[in-house]
């Protein structure tokens, strides 16, 4: 059995290994580089105010005197922490309340946990987390905000799920298996496995990107703990100081640039990665 896509395929393959590079290139440059600081890079007028970018400043400087090259990284690895924990935790708790929904016997049980996923998608996750977030945010740390943010990111997910599972477990080669005598862990891992995951790795960063959004969204609003160097509230102090009217536009570019290279080259590598995975058998 000779198989289209092997494994030395995927390692020849530059639109794996281009966007790979560049993804661990920007987390040692989010998480190891700012290591080497010797200062705060979120404290105000270390350096002059509103110059272009420069041989001294690479990514120039904000009207709060702050370099910009310097805040990147860490305003990158903060955004990536809290959008991580939300889709990590978020998989799980769409995964576990899907599969309940989906697979367990008890008609009550998964009436209850269905309805629940159900009403979990009405509810308008942004307004509810500005709220939560302004209310608590002198006493959360990062990972906690990405926590928060997971318990209203899954919904959509689970609900996703859970009607993936619904359909797959009446598949007719679902019903051959259990025939040919394989137990029920090797059917989930030999037939369920394999469609659900290629499902939750692209939601996996689909979560990542709402979560993203909404830390941005509600920085911009200034309902973020603002003192916390991230993507979101970098671009609200950008904005603060009207920024782009005085024409410093690096100030909100390269973080935003930063986050969309990262962003579409982690898409692209699990987009790669998904076809060896799944690739099927030459006949």
């Amino acid at each position: 059995m000779a198989y289209a896509y092997t494994f030395r395929d995927l390692l020849m393959n530059t639109k794996f290994i281009v966007p790979l590079a560049i993804v661990i290139g920007l987390l040692i440059y989010a998480f190891v580089y700012p290591m080497t600081f010797t200062i705060n890079p979120g404290r105000w007028y270390y350096a002059p105010r509103g110059l272009p970018p420069s041989p001294k400043y690479p990514f120039g400087t904000t009207a709060t005197g702050q370099d910009v090259f310097l805040i990147v990284p860490v305003a990158l690895r903060n955004t990536l922490i809290i959008s991580f924990v939300a889709a990590a935790l978020g998989i799980v708790i769409a995964l576990t309340l899907g599969s309940v929904a989906a697979l367990t016997r008890n008609q009550i049980v998964r009436g209850i946990v269905s309805t629940f996923i159900d009403v979990m998608c009405m509810l308008p996750s942004l307004p509810i987390l500005m709220v939560v977030l302004y209310a608590w945010r002198d006493y959360l740390a990062l990972p906690s905000i990405g926590a928060i943010m997971s318990t209203l990111g899954w919904t959509f997910t689970g609900r996703a799920i859970r009607g993936f599972l619904e359909s797959l477990k009446n598949r007719l080669f679902i019903y051959t298996s259990y025939l040919s005598g394989l137990s029920l862990g090797k059917v989930i891992l030999k037939d369920v496995v394999p469609y659900l995951l290629r499902y939750m790795m692209v939601s996996f960063v689909s979560m990542m990107v709402w979560a993203i959004g909404n830390e941005v969204t509600i920085s911009v609003f200034g309902a973020m703990k603002m003192e916390e160097v991230t993507i979101g509230t970098t671009i609200h102090w950008a904005l603060h100081y009207n920024a782009i009217f005085l024409g410093q536009w690096w100030w909100i570019a390269f973080p935003i640039l930063f986050l969309a290279i990262f962003m579409l080259s982690l898409y692209t590598v699990i987009m790669e990665v998904d076809t060896y995975l799944f690739a099927r058998a030459k006949i």
